[in-house]
C-alpha cells in the first residue's frame, strides 16, 4: 500500500513538473511575439513620421496644388548626404551661416565654412585647397581664377554688393557743442529729410567724415584701424576713400591694420582704436553693448553710449571708392549647373481649368517649392550657389547691409 503512495506521488510530481514546463514554454513564447509586435511597430511609426518629414520638406506643395500618386511614390527622396566646402570673406560670413544653414535644413546638404580674407582664400586655391565654392569680397580675385584657368569661366557669379563704413568713438560734449554751432553733424546729414539729392547729401556727408577724421587725427594716441589693403577688398576700398578726401599720407601715423574686416572692426569693439574702417554690414551687427539702437531700416548713421562716448556709424559714400562686387566662383574646371534655378517658384496651372485651356495670368498664382528630386544630376555646390541667387535669399540680403546683385536671381 504504502508503495502505490510513493508511485502516486511520483506520478502527481512529474506531472506537474510537465504541465509547469509546458506553462512556461507558452509564456516565454507569448512575450517573444508580443515584444517582436511591439518592435515591428515602433519601427513602422517611426519609418513613417520620417517619411512624412522628408515628404513635407521636399515637397511643401502650396494650398490648391495636386500631388499624383506617382509623385507621392516618389516622394521619398531622402535627402542628400554629402557635404560641401564653402570658403567665404570675412565680411560675408555672418549672413552666409544663416543661408547655409537654411540651405541643409532644405536638402540635407551639409555645409562647412572656412572664413578668411579674400587674399588668403585665394592664394590657398591657388595652391590647390579643395573648396567647392569660393566666395570672396571682390571680383578681382574670382576673376584671376577664371583667366588663370583654375575654374571653368561659367562657374563665375557676382552674389552682392557691399558697402563701406567708418564707425568712431566721439566724445558726447563735442558731439553737443557741433550740434550747436549751427553745422548740421553726419547723423543729421544721413537722416535727412530735406530735398537734397543724392549727390548734395553724399557731398555734406563726404565733408563731414574729412572733418570727423581730422578731429580724431589731431591726436597722436588716437588710432585708426584699417583692414590690409592688399588682402582685404574692403582695405582697399577703406585706402581709396582716405586718398580721395586727400588724408592717406596724414592717416598713415594712425595706422592699425586688420588681416581682415573682422579683425578690423574687433580692435574698435575691444577700445584698441578709436576708429574704423569695416564693411557695413558688420557695423549694422555691432553687440548690443555698442548699438543697441540700430534702426531696422539700416539707411541712417547711429549714435548710441559707450561710456562717455558715442559709437558713430557713417555711410562712406559710394564716390569715395570704386563699387565692392563682391563675386564668387564654383571651384571647378567643369561648368557648373547654374540655370535654371531649382529654388524659384515653380507656376503649376490651375488644376480647375480644361487642360486643353489657355493658362491665364490669373491660373499661375499657385506655385510648388524646391524638391530635391528636381535636382538630379545637378552637383551640390551649384545647388548651393543656386539657393544663393534664389529672389528670396538675394533680398534679404538688403537686411544684412549688402544690395542685390541682380533683382531676379541666377538662371531667371
Amino acid at each position: 500500500m504504502d508503495a502505490q503512495k510513493v508511485m502516486v506521488c511520483s506520478l502527481a510530481m512529474r506531472l506537474s513538473s510537465f504541465v509547469n514546463l509546458a506553462m512556461l514554454i507558452l509564456v516565454s513564447a507569448s512575450a517573444s511575439t508580443c515584444a517582436s509586435v511591439a518592435l515591428g511597430v515602433t519601427a513602422f511609426s517611426s519609418s513613417v513620421a520620417q517619411a512624412s518629414s522628408f515628404e513635407a520638406a521636399n515637397n511643401n506643395v502650396n494650398e490648391g496644388s495636386v500631388i499624383s500618386a506617382e509623385k507621392q511614390n516618389q516622394s521619398v527622396n531622402f535627402k542628400r548626404d554629402e557635404k560641401i566646402n564653402v570658403a567665404v570673406a570675412a565680411n560675408f560670413a555672418k549672413p552666409l551661416k544663416s543661408i547655409a544653414e537654411q540651405f541643409t535644413e532644405l536638402t540635407g546638404i551639409e555645409v562647412a565654412v572656412t572664413v578668411s580674407s579674400s587674399g588668403t582664400l585665394y592664394a590657398q586655391i591657388q595652391h590647390g585647397a579643395s573648396f567647392d565654392v569660393f566666395l570672396s569680397a571682390d571680383r578681382a580675385r574670382p576673376q584671376a581664377l577664371v583667366d588663370n584657368n583654375v575654374v571653368h569661366h561659367g562657374n563665375l557669379v557676382d552674389y552682392a554688393k557691399g558697402k563701406l563704413a567708418f564707425v568712431y568713438a566721439g566724445d558726447l560734449s563735442s558731439e553737443a557743442s557741433r550740434e550747436t554751432s549751427g553745422k548740421r553733424n553726419c547723423e543729421q546729414i544721413a537722416r535727412s529729410s530735406t530735398g537734397d539729392t543724392t549727390a548734395q547729401i553724399n557731398a555734406q556727408l563726404t565733408d563731414c567724415l574729412s572733418r570727423q577724421l581730422v578731429q580724431l587725427m589731431e591726436n597722436p594716441q588716437n588710432k585708426v584701424a584699417i583692414a590690409n589693403p592688399k588682402l582685404a577688398p574692403y582695405g582697399d576700398a577703406a585706402q581709396q576713400a582716405l586718398q580721395n578726401l586727400s588724408l592717406w599720407q596724414q592717416f598713415l601715423p594712425h595706422r592699425v591694420m586688420g588681416k581682415n574686416v573682422l579683425q578690423t572692426l574687433q580692435f574698435y569693439t575691444t577700445g584698441s582704436v578709436k576708429g574704423a574702417f569695416v564693411a557695413y554690414s558688420l557695423a549694422l551687427d555691432l553687440p548690443a553693448d555698442l548699438s543697441s539702437n540700430l534702426p531696422s531700416h539700416f539707411n541712417s548713421v547711429v549714435n548710441t553710449k559707450i561710456a562717455d562716448a558715442v559709437t558713430v556709424i557713417v555711410p562712406v559714400p559710394e564716390t569715395l571708392y570704386q563699387p565692392i562686387i563682391q563675386s564668387l566662383v564654383v571651384n571647378s574646371k567643369t561648368v557648373a549647373t547654374l540655370s535654371p534655378n531649382l529654388f524659384q517658384p515653380l507656376p503649376i496651372k490651375n488644376v480647375t481649368a480644361p487642360v486643353d485651356e489657355p493658362v491665364h495670368k490669373g491660373d499661375n498664382e499657385t506655385t510648388r517649392a524646391f524638391r530635391l528630386s528636381d535636382a538630379n544630376g545637378v552637383s551640390s555646390p551649384s545647388l548651393f550657389v543656386q539657393y544663393l541667387m534664389s529672389q528670396g535669399v538675394q533680398h534679404s540680403l538688403i537686411e544684412w547691409g549688402y544690395e542685390p546683385t541682380i533683382a531676379s536671381g541666377v538662371g531667371n
